[in-house]
């Protein structure tokens, strides 16, 4: 009897706590759901409103509900702002690169048109310069050529006779090659191809015996000659080609007058007579009047054929080698 009066009391006691459980969680849901306020008897205000929790099946508590649109919506919006900013970031690189692009063509065209330039201006400093020595040169050869002024010089050389003072006359046995002295004093005008030339001149005649018995004189002839001078300029130099011609005046002397004795003939005596001369020559200078020249000229002389000189005239070639300054 004891072992089965304590499993009723068990029983019942497991029922009366069961039944006092659930009345407890319904007076807990009825208050959680009032809303009155409730004051204490120390005089405070509490609120009355029960917040409703709800239990999920083994005893956890169930979490609040998730809005799925809003997360879709926000994901929408963050890959929208990742594609905004990644086609942002695409554009301003594409824009960098273009601009990068054109800023190197634009800095290759003004390499470019700078090489051009500077090429250009070379070339036309080039051409300048060109021109310049060109000028300068054409100057100076021109200057060369045609530049003029006063000179004078001295000459010497052999004196060859021609013509009937050669042969043996009466009383005279001719004459035959001397030599000559040649001091010239000119003035060539400036860019002009002209110019004037005073001789003074001194040449002597070898004479020649008529017969064993018979010793000639050689003949002296003191000549000025006054001539107009064309002269040709040579090349890039000071070098000149000239010709020459005009009057002339001589003194002869040294021939025989008295042929009394046709072996002893005496009285020498001398005649001043006129005549011309033409020539050419060449000036090797190194400077505008100071050079070489070799000059050769024929000298017309009238004799008149006088007693002791029966010769109608006088004629020689002199060939002569000179200096002038």
């Amino acid at each position: 009897m004891r072992i089965g009066f304590s499993s009723s009391c068990a029983i019942g006691l497991a029922i009366a706590l069961t039944l006092g459980g659930v009345s407890t969680v319904k007076a807990q849901q009825t208050d959680s759901t009032r809303r009155t306020t409730k004051t204490t008897k120390k005089g405070k205000t509490t609120s009355s409103q029960r917040i409703p929790i709800k239990k999920e099946s083994g005893g956890e508590v169930a979490p609040p509900a998730v809005n799925q649109d809003s997360i879709a919506a926000a994901e929408r919006a963050r890959q929208d702002s990742i594609a905004a900013a990644a086609a942002r970031a695409r554009e301003d690189s594409i824009a960098r690169a273009e601009q990068m692009r054109r800023d190197s063509i634009a800095a290759a065209e003004r390499r470019k048109q700078d090489s051009i330039a500077a090429v250009e201006r070379a070339r036309q400093d080039s051409i300048a310069r060109a021109d310049s020595i060109a000028r300068a040169e054409a100057a100076r050869i021109s200057w060369m050529r045609h530049k003029g002024g006063v000179y004078w010089g001295v000459a010497a050389g052999v004196s060859i006779p021609t013509g009937d003072i050669t042969s043996a006359g009466l009383n005279s046995g001719g004459y035959s090659t001397g030599w000559n002295i040649t001091v010239p004093v000119g003035y060539d005008w400036n860019y002009s191809p002209l110019g004037v030339r005073l001789d003074g001149t001194f040449d002597q005649l070898s004479g020649q015996n008529f017969n064993s018995n018979f010793s000639a004189p050689n003949l002296d002839m003191w000549g000025i000659n006054l001539d107009l001078k064309l002269r040709v300029p040579l090349g890039r130099s000071f070098n000149r080609f000239y010709v020459v011609g005009g009057g002339s005046w001589a003194d002869y002397r040294g021939y025989f007058t008295n042929f009394d004795d046709p072996n002893n003939p005496s009285n020498t005596s001398s005649q001043s007579r006129w005549g011309w001369n033409a020539g050419a020559g060449f000036n090797f200078n190194w400077g505008k009047m100071v050079g070489l020249f070799i000059e050769s000229r024929y000298m017309w002389l009238n004799a008149d054929n006088q007693s002791g000189f029966p010769f109608n005239n006088a004629d020689r070639v002199p060939i002569i080698l000179g200096v002038t300054f």
